[in-house]
């Protein structure tokens, strides 16, 4: 029986040293997003891989652009999400110009390759 006291004992205080590391743990984890991740949030179909272009050509105009759109996803003036077509055309229209690695593959023998490698092999057989 004193066993079983003991246990119940030691269990609750566990279990309350867990409950105030939590309640300390929490505003932590309430950290606010930064501008980057709140547009890296909004962005589909290749938009990271453009966001990651600008910010290797152009840093410090990427991050003025991050910031606004950041800005205007927080306003709530940008609710849709935004293609990576959409982000390199705004990039274009303000006067950043740069490339992405784009690729055709194509369905080959149940894999994707690239287009350059399945016609190189059938130039090739």
């Amino acid at each position: 029986m004193e066993e079983d006291m003991d246990l119940k004992l030691l269990e609750q205080r566990k279990l309350e040293q867990l409950r105030r590391k939590m309640k300390s743990a929490a505003p932590a984890a309430k950290m606010e997003k930064t501008d980057r991740q709140v547009v890296e949030g909004m962005l589909y179909d290749r938009g990271d891989e453009v966001l990651e272009a600008a910010y290797s050509f152009y840093p410090r105009e990427t991050e003025r652009l991050v910031k606004e759109l950041a800005g205007m996803v927080r306003d709530g003036r940008l609710a849709q999400k935004v293609a990576g077509g959409e982000l390199l055309s705004i990039f274009r229209q303000l006067g950043l110009r740069f490339r992405l690695k784009t690729s055709i593959r194509v369905m080959d023998q149940g894999k994707l390759v690239d287009l350059s490698e399945k016609l190189g092999r059938k130039n090739g057989d």
